[in-house]
């Protein structure tokens, strides 16, 4: 699991145990504000499912992860997520609408 949101990247060492224990393995790289198409690239062919922030989540790297079943907005916006190329990979999208209430 990728977790890239910069905002849960802090707390990530006090779900880490959880998601483990789950048999979730996270990829938890640096991010400043967002990963690009060509970070995410580099990233996502082992994914089963990504908590981004404002990733650009483009068609070519939603193809370039076969095992990739939901990506998790954290936070309300979903414009960097190509819904149309999600749909027709069978990749669920997910928001968390109350993120920042």
């Amino acid at each position: 699991m990728l977790i890239s949101a910069p905002y849960m990247q802090p707390v990530v060492e006090r779900f880490r145990a959880q998601l483990e224990e789950a048999g979730c393995e996270l990829v938890v790289p640096p991010v400043d504000e967002r990963l690009e198409e060509a970070d995410l690239l580099g990233l996502v062919a082992d994914l089963d499912g990504v908590i981004c922030g404002d990733d650009r989540f483009t068609r070519r790297v939603m193809e370039a992860a076969p095992r990739l079943k939901v990506i998790s907005k954290w936070g309300t916006g979903i414009d960097s997520i190509d819904r149309e190329a999600a749909a027709d990979l069978g990749i669920a999208v997910c928001n968390t609408p109350n993120a920042f209430s």
